[in-house]
């Protein structure tokens, strides 16, 4: 069944999601039966987050009241932040990073060319390299875990996603070609799997 309200915990705390079908008079409606049906969920005075999807102040006094009625705090996230979030474009570099450079950037890179010793690549999204990757990446450096790195050749020195750290095993040479790999996390590891572009 289809849930018109639901929680969920985020890396800035608990935020609520609603049906975006639901007009504000349903809205209500549906929220007053999730809380009523989770009395014993929440502690007092717990924040819960809300996307201020054009609310207007009569609406956010009203949907503040209800949290209220349950002793929980409702905060409201600002849109045009989501917006900027979800539109950012991606970085193209057309090029090798050599040993010493660095290239970082709030969103995906995308890298046409090696990665060599020596260099590093921080993103806030993915990365994703058409060559050998043999310096440092950390993609989700803002601390997204549903991030990803792919190269041609994943032979980097160190690897990151969000919090997480791995290292080339030292029996994995950096020019065994392997293929295209893909890395991410799955049970709380970096793990390599094969990828076809």
């Amino acid at each position: 069944m289809h849930e018109l309200i639901t929680f969920k915990g985020t890396n800035k705390g608990l935020q609520v999601i609603f049906d975006k079908s639901l007009n504000f008079s349903q809205l209500q409606e549906a929220l007053k039966n999730k809380l009523a049906s989770c009395t014993n969920f929440f502690t007092p005075d717990t924040v819960i987050s809300l996307e201020d999807f054009s609310f207007s102040t009569k609406e956010k006094s009203i949907l503040t009241d209800i949290f209220q009625d349950y002793k929980l705090k409702l905060k409201f996230i600002p849109k045009q932040n989501v917006n900027k979030k979800l539109i950012l474009p991606d970085k193209i570099v057309n090029r090798t990073v050599r040993g010493g450079e660095e290239v970082t950037y709030k969103g995906s890179i995308i890298i046409y060319g090696n990665v060599n010793p020596g260099a590093k690549i921080i993103a806030g999204g993915n990365i994703d390299i058409h060559g050998s990757c043999r310096g440092v990446v950390h993609a989700g450096a803002f601390g997204d875990v549903n991030t990803f790195i792919i190269a041609d050749n994943l032979s980097p020195l160190q690897i990151r996603i969000a919090g997480f750290i791995a290292r080339c095993p030292d029996d994995n040479p950096a020019n065994s070609l392997k293929g295209t790999e893909k890395a991410m996390i799955k049970n709380g590891n970096i793990i390599l799997e094969p990828f076809t572009r």
